[in-house]
C-alpha cells in the first residue's frame, strides 16, 4: 500500500525524502509533536493515554534488532506502527523532544518497516536536539524588530504558575526552511517537566496567539546549547521573583 501521511511529520518526513533541505522542518515537528514508541513508563504501566515523561524518568522500551544491531524504534502514527508490530503491544505516546532526550545513545529509526523509514544515530539525535541541526546556522536578530508583548504575557502567565521555570529570553532567528520569516526563539530555564511545559504553552497559543509562529527551547546555563548562547548574552524577559524587564 503507498505511503499516505496521516499527519504533519508525515508529510515533513516524505518531503525530506525527497529533498534533503527539508530536514530541518522535519526535525521541529519531530521534537514539538507527539511520538509513538513501544513500552511503558515506570508507574504508569497501564497508561492508554498520551504520558509526560519527566526529568529522571525511568522508560521500558522494546528495542529492534537489524542484524545483531540495537535501535529504538519510533513512529510518526498508528498506521506505522501496527505495520511493524507482529503482536500488539503496549506503546505510549509522548512529546518528542523529551522522548529523545531521555534515550540519548540510542540510535533512533523511524517509522521502520515503512517505505518511508528513517535512521537516526546517536550523534544526530543529539545534534538535533542541541538544535545545532535545527537551526541550520539560523540569522539573529537580538533585539527583535517587534517585541511581542501579548506574547511575553502570556507566557509569563505560564511561567509564574509553574515553580520550576527559573528564567526564560527571547531573541528573533530566521531558519533556512523559513528564509524571509524572522520570529521568535524563546528560551527556558527548568528544572522541571519540559514537555509538560510545552504542553501549556501550545494549548495557550492555540487560544491567545492563533497564527504566531515561535520555536521554544531548553537552557541550561551550565551547558548552554543551540542558542542559548546568543540568549545568555540578554536580560531575560522573565525571571522567577524579579519584576518583568521593561520592553521596547
Amino acid at each position: 500500500m503507498p505511503f499516505q501521511p496521516e499527519n504533519d511529520i508525515e508529510v515533513a518526513l516524505l518531503q525530506a525524502a525527497q529533498n534533503p533541505d527539508a530536514a530541518t522542518a522535519l526535525h521541529r515537528l519531530m521534537l514539538n509533536g507527539d511520538l509513538l514508541v513501544l513500552g511503558t513508563v515506570a508507574g504508569q504501566e497501564d497508561a492508554t493515554q498520551k504520558v509526560n515523561l519527566e526529568p529522571g524518568g525511568k522508560l521500558q522500551l522494546v528495542v529492534g534488532d537489524r542484524n545483531g544491531e540495537k535501535f529504538l524504534p519510533v513512529f510518526t502514527s498508528m498506521t506505522r506502527m501496527q505495520a511493524y508490530l507482529k503482536e500488539p503491544g503496549k506503546f505510549l505516546a509522548a512529546n518528542g523532544r523529551a522522548l529523545l532526550d531521555l534515550t540519548r545513545g540510542a540510535p533512533v529509526t523511524l517509522n521502520p518497516g515503512s517505505d518511508h523509514a528513517m535512521d537516526f544515530s546517536p550523534e544526530m539525535v543529539a545534534r538535533i536536539l542541541d538544535s545545532q541541526i535545527l537551526q541550520g546556522r539560523p540569522k539573529v536578530n537580538l533585539g527583535l524588530e517587534v517585541f511581542p508583548t501579548g506574547m511575553v504575557e502570556v507566557l509569563t502567565a505560564i511561567f509564574a504558575k509553574d515553580s520550576a521555570v527559573l528564567a526564560a529570553w527571547m531573541i528573533g532567528v530566521e531558519f533556512a526552511d523559513r528564509a524571509g520569516q524572522r520570529h521568535p526563539l524563546v528560551g527556558i530555564e527548568t528544572g522541571g517537566d519540559m514537555a509538560a511545559l510545552l504542553s501549556d504553552i501550545e494549548r495557550a497559543a492555540q487560544v491567545s496567539l492563533p497564527g504566531l509562529v515561535f520555536d521554544v527551547q531548553r537552557v541550561d546555563r551550565k551547558r548552554p546549547a543551540g542558542m542559548a548562547d546568543a540568549m545568555l548574552q540578554l536580560e531575560p524577559f522573565y525571571e522567577r521573583g524579579q519584576p518583568a524587564p521593561k520592553l521596547n
